[in-house]
């Protein structure tokens, strides 16, 4: 859930500063929205990290899990 809540949370904040973000950030301000456009795609990978965990049993390795068609 918190997960979703993340993937929700990025995809806002990407779209508002794509469409609605003031076009005046120029300067040293456009280094901000920069940060927070990465600050999206991280929150939109982070959600998605923890809606869907790598299920690796310890002692396993990605060999195994490609032998059994479960790839990445």
């Amino acid at each position: 859930m918190i997960g979703l809540a993340g993937v929700f949370l990025g995809v806002g904040l990407a779209f508002w500063l794509f469409f609605g973000a003031p076009n005046g950030w120029s300067g040293d301000m456009r280094y901000v929205r920069f940060a927070l456009g990465l600050g999206a795609y991280a929150l939109i990978h982070a959600g998605v990290v923890l809606s869907y965990p790598d299920e690796l049993k310890p002692g396993g390795s990605v060999a195994d899990r490609e032998e059994k068609g479960r790839t990445a």
